[in-house]
């Protein structure tokens, strides 16, 4: 059989920017997903490892080498990728038992110009790789997309329900909302008193949960509001966006008191701000009233200041502006975040408080302002 050198890259590589839920953290974002690399790459193929070789030449890098790629199977194929082909990776990938080596996807992006994979990873089994095929084949229908991963979010295999839960991760806001009141919510029930479960996908489940369970699921993410246990904090995001979708009015009364006051602990605080941005991001005209209020609120404490002005900047709301200009004189306010994110925000407002603390700033601090205004450029 004949082999083709190819340079591995795969490694180095990360995802291509792709929007995000903003009840699952930053972490999730930033990891390769199966799913999304099968829509981008022109073949994707499956095999096995073997005959790891070691550089041992005088003067290699440590480390360097080469290992063949033996192809069990084309999930994804391009009429330019040639047949029956044996890859040589040129990486050393250890291979600790012989009698049982291990299986990798492999991700070409452009094979006309290079038969170079630009990502690999490795997966005991091709299951997963039917199970991102599937989801290909609806990728010009997002909604069907999710319906798909919701059926699969607990399912034995890890790979498989993992991949189900990033298909939500890398999801933007406005598409979940829609969708989730229409998944089922009995895996659902079942996943969030998973005791081992991770926070994020705590708060995804949470959130799911409530936008389509009944009056028991309501009590149930109510009561882990009341009192969250520690191991819950960084999952309140998603539990407190469940409970509003339920029961909105107590909801959004809960979210007001999390952020008028510097007594509560500063993650719930900021996890409550998560999903002041999720209900904006997801629904903008139904629930940006109640959003700007609860921003209202976060402005007033100074840890959660420049939080709340970065995300009425960015969202070009300006009826805070009278507010968020007041701030710039008061005495726990002069910390360099508050004070960057004021005139971010006044250099971006067209109100003219706005116009006016520019000036202000920029006869008291130059330097700032000029750097800031070439910052937003």
């Amino acid at each position: 059989m004949r082999k083709i050198i190819v340079l591995m890259g795969f490694l180095a590589l990360t995802p291509s920017p792709a929007p995000a839920c903003s009840l699952c953290g930053d972490r999730l974002v930033r990891s390769m997903s199966l799913a999304y690399e099968f829509n981008e790459a022109a073949v994707v193929l499956y095999g096995t490892l073997a005959n790891p070789q070691l550089d041992l030449k005088p003067g290699a890098t440590p480390g360097r080498g080469t290992t063949d790629f033996h192809i069990d199977k084309i999930i994804k194929d391009d009429a330019a990728f040639p047949r029956k082909r044996t890859l040589v990776l040129s990486r050393y990938l250890p291979i600790l038992d012989p009698k049982t080596p291990p299986k990798y996807v492999m991700f070409i992006r452009a094979p006309k110009t290079s038969l170079e994979p630009y990502w690999g990873k490795e997966i005991a089994s091709p299951a997963v790789l039917d199970f991102v095929a599937q989801l290909h084949q609806h990728r010009k229908d997002p909604a069907q997309v999710i319906f798909l991963a919701g059926k699969h979010l607990d399912h034995a295999d890890a790979n498989i329900a993992d991949e189900a839960f990033l298909i939500f991760a890398k999801t933007d806001d406005k598409l979940i909302a829609q969708t989730a009141k229409q998944l089922s919510p009995v895996n659902l029930r079942k996943l969030i008193k998973d005791p081992e479960l991770e926070p994020e996908r705590m708060s995804m489940f949470a959130y799911l949960l409530g936008a389509c369970g009944n009056a028991d699921d309501a009590e149930l993410l109510r009561s882990l509001l009341k009192s969250p246990p520690e191991r819950f904090y960084k999952s309140y995001q998603g539990i407190l966006a469940g409970y509003i979708t339920m029961r909105p009015d107590e909801g959004w009364a809960i979210a007001r008191e999390m952020l008028k006051s510097d007594k509560p602990s500063f993650l719930l605080r900021y996890m409550t701000m998560r999903t002041m941005r999720f209900y904006y991001n997801a629904k903008p005209e139904e629930t940006g009233p109640r959003v700007l209020e609860a921003l209202s609120l976060a402005i007033g404490q100074a840890d959660m200041a420049d939080l709340a002005i970065e995300d009425l900047r960015k969202w070009k709301r300006w009826e805070h502006t009278k507010q968020i200009v007041a701030c710039w004189d008061l005495k726990t306010y002069q910390t360099p975040l508050i004070r960057q994110s004021i005139v971010r925000y006044s250099l971006a407002c067209p109100q003219p408080e706005a116009r006016a603390l520019v000036q202000r700033a920029r006869r008291q601090d130059p330097e700032l302002v000029r750097d800031l205004e070439q910052e937003l450029k």
